[in-house]
């Protein structure tokens, strides 16, 4: 039996596939108007310390780019209810491809974000770990003549 891919995807749902079609594009609006939101207010408090010129400049690099990605990741799920919603509506096979891409693409981003937040929890850990063991040893040696 010789497996080809589908020219198109062709979906007919029932009443409650359709119902569920339309909770999953409320579910993803809502999750993206989040991302969005956060997003934009993660990048409305780290752009002020880059304004100021203070210590915490350096933090604004990350803190943008995560405001981007938190933006992008919302924009895809909100394009993907849209998508939704009228895929259901008028049984459009590409806008449904569509939406299972957006929603693809979310997931993907969101892995990611994880894996890099714990690459960079654990590489953090242990510097901490390593420095606070030798800063043990300095505050022992270094301490002895000093009052607290």
């Amino acid at each position: 039996m010789d497996m080809e891919p589908f020219s198109s995807l062709q979906f007919h749902l029932d009443n409650q596939g359709k119902s569920q079609i339309a909770k999953l594009a409320m579910w993803s609006k809502i999750l993206g108007y989040f991302n969005v939101i956060l997003g934009g207010f993660n990048a409305a408090v780290s752009l002020p310390n880059y304004l100021m010129g203070n210590e915490l400049q350096i933090t604004v690099i990350p803190s943008v780019i995560a405001a981007g990605v938190l933006i992008y990741m919302g924009l895809q799920l909100t394009g993907a209810s849209a998508n939704l919603r009228f895929a259901s509506i008028n049984e459009n096979d590409q806008a449904f491809t569509n939406a299972l891409e957006q929603i693809r693409r979310f997931f993907f981003l969101s892995v990611m974000v994880y894996l890099i937040g714990l690459i960079l929890l654990v590489s953090l850990m242990a510097s901490f770990t390593t420095t606070g063991a030798e800063m043990e040893n300095v505050v022992k040696e270094g301490s002895s003549g000093i009052p607290i």
